[in-house]
């Protein structure tokens, strides 16, 4: 592929994988490596920048994670598009919304393991009758003050799944999923609405069964794009509230 340029004379053997995250970063943004083709190899990445290999593949798996590249088997590591680069870095979960806002998050898990699920899930998450799935149902905080309700649906092998204790050390499931199980965001699909609380979620949130919570339902789709999250979300409407951008293109031509 064209398009790389040789290392400049700052370039040395102790190049850092962020050094280069950000070359190759730049490299996409400004359309010197065209979306849906492959980059240059890690032999020939480390040969031009004249770092290890173990650096190369820090810095792409990094890129991964940010939503700048897939990789395939056998195939090689490609340009995503740009609509889906931007898709997943918009695409975040509880923790980042409340670290945006200067605040402290916290959980407090109330159920964690493998269930049955109904037909509306499991055609969601695309399964058969038969699959268990992780169900995980949590409080979420800023600090001391309850944020929402979180039962979330992860159809993820029984046997190599994270702990509960993990989930707590990592704060963030989004992070844990990246970074244990490998599984990189590409975009979600909600559905709000709006209603009053069950007596028990109105104990949960510290409301009154008069209040108003918004509710949002998510399947989130894998970088393959295949389903590996379906989550029910409750909110009190007078403690959160959603931003979401319309393009021109988002409204139909008639």
């Amino acid at each position: 592929m064209s398009g790389l340029s040789s290392p400049s004379s700052n370039d040395s053997q102790s190049l850092k994988y962020l050094d280069l995250f950000t070359i190759i970063k730049e490299k996409i943004d400004n359309y010197e490596w065209p979306e849906n083709e492959t980059i240059p190899t890690e032999r020939e990445l480390a040969e031009r920048y004249q770092t290890s290999r173990t650096t190369v593949r820090k810095a792409i798996e990094h890129l991964r994670q940010k939503g700048y590249l897939h990789s395939e088997h056998g195939r090689g590591t490609f340009v995503l598009p740009e609509l889906s680069r931007r898709s997943q870095r918009q695409l975040h979960g509880f923790t980042d919304d409340i670290l945006a806002r200067k605040g402290t998050p916290k959980q407090q898990i109330l159920e964690f393991g493998f269930v049955p699920v109904n037909e509306p899930i499991r055609n969601a998450l695309q399964l058969s009758s038969h699959t268990r799935v992780l169900r995980i149902k949590r409080v979420r905080f800023d600090n001391t003050t309850p944020m929402g309700i979180q039962t979330t649906y992860l159809p993820i092998d029984e046997n190599n799944a994270f702990t509960e204790k993990e989930l707590l050390e990592f704060g963030s499931l989004y992070k844990l999923l990246a970074e244990k199980m490998g599984l990189e965001l590409l975009e979600a699909y909600e559905t709000i609405s709006a209603r009053q609380p069950s007596s028990a979620e109105a104990s949960l949130l510290e409301l009154s069964v008069h209040d108003v919570i918004l509710t949002c339902t998510r399947v989130t789709l894998s970088i393959n794009r295949k389903p590996m999250e379906y989550v029910e979300m409750i909110y009190p409407a007078s403690r959160y509230s959603y931003e979401i951008k319309i393009t021109k293109d988002s409204f139909n031509r008639k």
